[in-house]
């Protein structure tokens, strides 16, 4: 038995068709991965100011 978990995810290009989900709950999964992603390079960049500016982010 294989430790990983084979099953695919909805945001493999490959696998929207062989799911049978509606393209409008595909296009909202990956419209909402998109933002989150977005919100953590946001964050990321935030923190990196912050320490460039001299702000201690532990406080």
């Amino acid at each position: 038995m294989d430790a990983f978990d084979q099953t695919p995810s909805p945001r493999d290009a490959d696998v929207r068709n062989d799911l049978g989900q509606d393209p409008e709950t595909i296009a909202l999964w990956l419209a909402l991965d998109a933002d989150r992603r977005s919100r953590d390079e946001r964050t990321e960049r935030l923190r990196a100011m912050r320490l460039i500016g001299g702000e201690d982010d532990a406080a």
